[in-house]
Order: C-alpha cells, then structure tokens, then sequence
C-alpha cells in the first residue's frame, strides 16, 4: 500500500522509548511503500535538537532516507488552497491532505480530527490491519 506519512506518526517516534510499539515501526515493518511531503520533511528538520546534536541529526537522516519525499507542485498547491478555503484549515494540513489526495496516497496520521472532514481523502489508521 502507498502511504503518505504525516509528521505526528514521525515525531511519536521519536518521542517514544518502546519504538517496536509506535504505528510508523508498524507501517515500516509491513510491506507499504511511505512517503512523505516536503513540508513534513522540513517540519522534521525544523526542530532544534537536530542542529544541536550530531545524534539527533543522525537519526532523523536515517529516518528520511526510508521515505520517498513528495515534492510541492502546482497541482498540489492548487488543490490545497481549494482543501483550505473550504474546510478553514491549516494551510500545512491543507497541503499534506492535497499531496495524498494528487499522488493517490493514504494518510498516516495520530491527527485524524484534523483532516477527517475532508471527503476525498482516504486514511490508514491505526486501526487498520498492518
């Protein structure tokens, strides 16, 4: 299955010290293609630690490099600034939601309340058998 990686999934596991137990190990140890856009991939970079720990900075190039990155296009930003205008959200949400909507993509996120009202886009929850 192709999957887009929202930055919650990333940052949970980072965050945890049973890393076997969190949903991206999960998604990573199955046979799913993941992807991620280049928002998320700059929101990752964008945390201190990671400039001022050599460590930190290792891990999260270990990280990425499993993940195809999505780049922004006209198409994405399009239909992105349509998800925004209107549901009234977050533009970095909006343009996540439109990546896996254009690359037909499901959407891998612990945020589920923040994208569920948009129609066109399919998610791969927790819930769903890995």
């Amino acid at each position: 299955m192709k999957i887009l990686i929202d930055t919650s999934v990333i940052i949970d596991y980072l965050r945890r010290k049973d890393k076997e137990y969190s949903f991206l190990y999960s998604l990573a140890s199955s046979d799913n293609e993941l992807f991620v856009s280049i928002l998320t991939h700059s929101e990752l970079y964008s945390g201190k630690s990671v400039w001022e720990k050599k460590e930190a900075r290792k891990t999260m190039e270990e990280i990425v490099s499993g993940f195809t990155i999505i780049n922004l296009t006209q198409e994405i930003s399009i239909t992105a600034g349509k998800i925004k205008a209107k549901y009234n959200m977050d533009l970095f949400d909006a343009i996540i939601a439109a990546t896996a909507i254009k690359g037909g993509l499901s959407l891998a996120t612990l945020n589920i309340k923040d994208f569920e009202k948009i129609q066109d886009l399919k998610f791969y929850s927790t819930e769903t058998p890995v």
